[in-house]
């Protein structure tokens, strides 16, 4: 049975729903007790920003369904090369996101039983 999921989160936060359900798919994994990491990578990138504006288009809050996560110890990081190539600083991430180079990837999912991605 497995007993540790790796989410990795490739959208951009609004205007599709596949971020949002990943996050929450963390959340509900990490509550029953499984051990539970997420990796915004690629345009998932931007679901790190503290910038976001989900009112404006009526939508839940990714950043908010982030934080939650930290609640059940579930670890999220940020590829640093998927910040560097759209041009994004360390700076404009929320608190509690660790940033990692993409070959950390790789070790993050032989250390995991599951991999799945949103």
């Amino acid at each position: 049975m497995a007993e540790s999921t790796l989410v990795l989160v490739t959208k951009a936060p609004y205007g599709l729903e596949d971020a949002f359900a990943g996050l929450r798919m963390a959340l509900a994994m990490s509550v029953n007790g499984m051990k539970t990491s997420v990796v915004l990578i690629e345009d998932g990138i931007y679901n790190g920003l503290g910038s976001q504006k989900p009112e404006a288009v009526r939508m839940p809050s990714n950043a908010e369904a982030t934080k939650e996560l930290y609640d059940f110890d579930v670890s999220v990081y940020v590829v640093k090369e998927d910040l560097a190539s759209r041009g994004i600083e360390e700076s404009r991430l929320f608190e509690g996101l660790k940033v990692i180079p993409a070959s950390e990837v790789k070790k993050l999912v032989s250390e995991h039983d599951l991999v799945t991605t949103f």
